[in-house]
């Protein structure tokens, strides 16, 4: 997996995570690289992809973030108009 900058698409429900090649997921998440290549990645790869600046350190997104993340980025375009959701752009480590 190539990039720096990664953005979640939405969730999946395609069972082998393209970043350390595990099967039979249940939970999986899509995420796309600043160069809109999109990659099939389990929740806790994607907890140890997906990195936030806190402090001037970059720390681990929670299993159970990214999978809040998946799911509203596939909600529907009139539940992110109401809640106001705006893709958040994350920064691999």
């Amino acid at each position: 997996m190539q990039g720096q900058t990664f953005t979640v698409a939405g969730s999946s429900d395609y069972p082998v995570c393209d970043c350390c090649g595990k099967t039979n997921l249940t939970r999986a998440v899509i995420v796309r690289n600043e160069e809109a290549e999109e990659f099939n990645v389990g929740c806790i790869c994607a907890s140890k992809l997906l990195r936030q600046m806190y402090r001037g350190k970059r720390h681990k997104v929670s299993p159970d973030a990214v999978l809040s993340m998946g799911k509203a980025a596939s909600a529907s375009s009139a539940w992110k108009q109401r809640n106001g959701w705006s893709p958040s752009h994350l920064v691999a480590a």
